[in-house]
């Protein structure tokens, strides 16, 4: 277990890490930034270490500090699976905070990294729907369902943008779909 793997050998940030995930994902996470902070103070370097603890204070609502632990990891890795990631999840953050132009800043580069992650497809449009920019909301929301078209989400948030356009027909269309995929 991980708990007496941390017996063992608490000086390990491979546990420490492994541990906050696992807190993370039992929906523990005051307990998972404790764990990341452990490991950071042995190594600081580990990007995925910096994505779970800025997930983790994204759960708690500490938006900002979230931020600051995004930022970190796309310093240490701005490329590649943790860095899309990592610049996905800070756009979420800059969202909470109503920062949507920085958000939308930070989709396009998780985008540039991988443009067929439909989730910060998802999330600009939700953002550009935020800022009334329905069209180009539009254009998002098509482009996730166009890559995974069984993503419910996205067929929500088309018709949702459909229906901020006044097309009533396109957005019962797709709102329909979105329920008939749950």
């Amino acid at each position: 277990s991980l708990e007496k793997a941390l017996q063992i050998d608490p000086r390990n940030p491979d546990v420490w890490r492994a541990h906050a995930f696992s807190c993370s994902q039992l929906d523990r996470a005051a307990e998972a930034v404790s764990s990341c902070e452990k490991s950071l103070a042995i190594d600081p370097y580990n990007a995925r270490t910096w994505i779970v603890r800025g997930f983790s204070l994204h759960r708690l609502g500490e938006y900002e500090r979230a931020v600051e632990s995004y930022a970190r990891a796309i310093e240490i890795c701005p490329m590649g699976a943790d860095g899309r990631r990592a610049w996905n999840n800070r756009g979420a953050a800059l969202d909470n905070l109503h920062r949507h132009e920085e958000a939308i800043e930070s989709y396009d580069e998780a985008l540039m990294i991988d443009p067929f992650d439909i989730y910060p497809w998802n999330n600009k449009g939700a953002s550009l729907g935020i800022l009334s920019r329905h069209e180009e909301a539009v254009r998002c929301f098509q482009k996730a369902i166009e890559i995974e078209p069984l993503y419910a989400t996205a067929w929500k948030n088309l018709g949702l943008a459909y229906r901020a356009l006044n097309r009533e027909g396109e957005a019962e269309e797709a709102l329909s779909r979105a329920r008939e995929l749950g």
